[in-house]
């Protein structure tokens, strides 16, 4: 596995498309790609206000350089369309315009909840946002490839078809048949990519097309409803109770860093040599796949610990009664009206690490550790830009 030393080498100077680049783990890839010198450009929908990303663009332009990092341009990419997955043309144009060596495609309804709520439109995004991205490269190559294209697709660790068996580790060759909207569209996504790669991109000079399937990524800045550690955050924020919606429920819990550096590897061997190329699952180990509860519990620990350190340490505006967390009360959340969602699902990540010597970079207690900092730096008002570049470091 290439570590961020070795990335450098593959990513410093080239040109990296990424869609859904505004999102929450669009934000952080931003970050990490600049970091490694890549040339990064963003396709998606206009960031909210107050968004992670809208943070990070006001964030580099005041950043700190450090002494062992310098970040050439005070912007986050090179350039940016905002519009929607599914405007053909208007993505299609980009690509023609960027002639990119990567593709990381992460653009997506990404909600479970907001799938019930908005099916068609979620299908649209997931399956025909597919489509357009594949067809457009199908296009672009037809006419300007002249160099080999790395191509990503992440999906979802729910597309596989979810019998909520206890202890059960789903593998690559599981049948992939996601029981709700959000995840069924993801299925569907997968499978759009196996027909295109086998129909289009059998050329292996020319391209190269994998799939990584990876889920509950946590960290510091996301702000998406219905999630469960940017619910804590508001719930401290806002200063309410917290509800948790399935206390029991068992997910593959993952610092957000951590699935990114690996599309990273996976982009830049598969373009090395073709056998790096397939599906991946992405996760954890069994230890860390957690009860939801359990999971808050660690947050709120985590944030206990960094409030309390940064009062000692003089950080202006720090009040101590924000590490008073057990004010806010765990009321466990119950609704018998409620969509489904899966109470148990794993990943087997076997296969990743044997084909990328893959060992986890961070423990729980870091991804607890950073995702506090990360939060509480937020509601100080902190350049969020050097808080994530410091973390970037520490790897």
């Amino acid at each position: 596995m290439l570590n961020i030393k070795e990335l450098k080498k593959f990513y410093n100077g080239k040109k990296v498309l990424v869609t859904g680049h505004t999102g929450f783990k669009g934000s952080y890839i931003c970050v990490l790609l600049k970091y490694l010198g890549a040339k990064v450009y963003g396709y998606s929908l206009k960031p909210e206000k107050g968004s992670l990303y809208e943070l990070l663009t006001v964030g580099v332009k005041t950043h700190t350089v450090g002494a062992s990092y310098a970040i050439p341009k005070n912007k986050l990419v090179e350039s940016e369309v905002f519009a929607d997955i599914r405007d053909y043309k208007k993505l299609s144009a980009f690509i023609k315009k960027v002639a990119p060596d990567y593709v990381l495609h992460m653009a997506a309804q990404p909600l479970v909840l907001l799938g019930y709520e908005e099916p068609r439109y979620t299908y649209e995004v997931n399956v025909m946002g597919t489509v357009n991205l594949l067809e457009a490269i199908r296009t672009y190559a037809g006419t300007k490839l002249s160099k080999p294209i790395s191509i990503l697709n992440v999906t979802t660790d729910k597309v596989y078809e979810n019998n909520d068996l206890s202890n059960y580790s789903f593998k690559e060759k599981d049948k992939l048949c996601g029981r709700d909207p959000y995840a069924n569209s993801k299925s569907c996504s997968e499978i759009v990519t196996y027909a295109y790669e086998k129909s289009f991109f059998a050329n292996k000079d020319m391209y190269r097309v994998s799939t990584a399937r990876a889920g509950n990524v946590i960290g510091g800045g996301d702000l998406n409803k219905d999630r469960i550690i940017p619910d804590c955050y508001r719930a401290i924020k806002n200063k309410k109770d917290m509800l948790i919606r399935n206390p029991k429920s068992i997910r593959p819990y993952q610092y957000v860093l951590e699935p990114l550096i690996l599309y990273l590897n996976i982009m830049a061997l598969q373009l090395k040599d073709k056998k790096y190329e397939g599906n991946y699952n992405i996760g954890p180990d069994k230890k860390d796949c957690l009860e939801t509860k359990v999971l808050t519990d660690k947050f709120f620990k985590a944030w206990e610990i960094i409030v309390r350190e940064e009062y000692k340490a003089g950080t202006k505006h720090c009040d101590p009664n924000l590490a008073k967390v057990n004010v806010i009360q765990n009321k466990v959340g119950t609704n018998k009206a409620k969509p489904h969602e899966a109470h148990f699902l794993r990943l087997d990540n076997a296969l990743i690490k044997k084909v990328f010597n893959y060992k986890t970079i961070f423990s729980m207690d870091k991804t607890m550790k950073y995702t506090a900092k990360v939060y509480f730096d937020m509601l100080l008002k902190k350049n969020i830009y050097d808080s994530i570049i410091d973390i970037i470091k520490c790897i």
